[in-house]
């Protein structure tokens, strides 16, 4: 078992956004997941890219966004309380657009491969 406190969690640019690494195969020796929070201002965001064989979701609890997903770059707009399931192989983006901060969890399982930028 493993408390963290998401203050005492590295905080890491990943993909050209913040993100704070709660448990991952490294912090916690999950073995199947990692779980992550990106806190992102207004106009920051994450790059394009895809996961070759892990699932992600993404759950919005603060602010709201863009996510970009597929090669044609359909948008979404996202906002709290909502979650988007990305599965293996499909290029996504997310991007603050709102005036608020934008905070989204990630679980992406099973979360020990590179994300790949495209």
């Amino acid at each position: 078992m493993k408390i963290t406190r998401l203050s005492e969690a590295e905080e890491k640019i990943i993909l050209g956004g913040p993100i704070r690494m709660v448990f991952t195969p490294e912090t916690a020796n999950t073995k199947n997941f990692l779980f992550a929070i990106g806190y992102f201002k207004p106009g920051e965001g994450l790059k394009a890219h895809l996961h070759p064989e892990s699932e992600e979701v993404y759950y919005v609890t603060e602010g709201t966004g863009t996510v970009y997903l597929g090669k044609e770059r359909e948008e979404v707009q996202i906002e709290p309380e909502m979650a988007i399931y990305i599965p293996p192989g499909l290029i996504h983006q997310v991007k603050n657009t709102g005036k608020e901060n934008l905070v989204i969890c990630f679980f992406v399982a099973p979360g020990k491969e590179e994300s790949v930028e495209v």
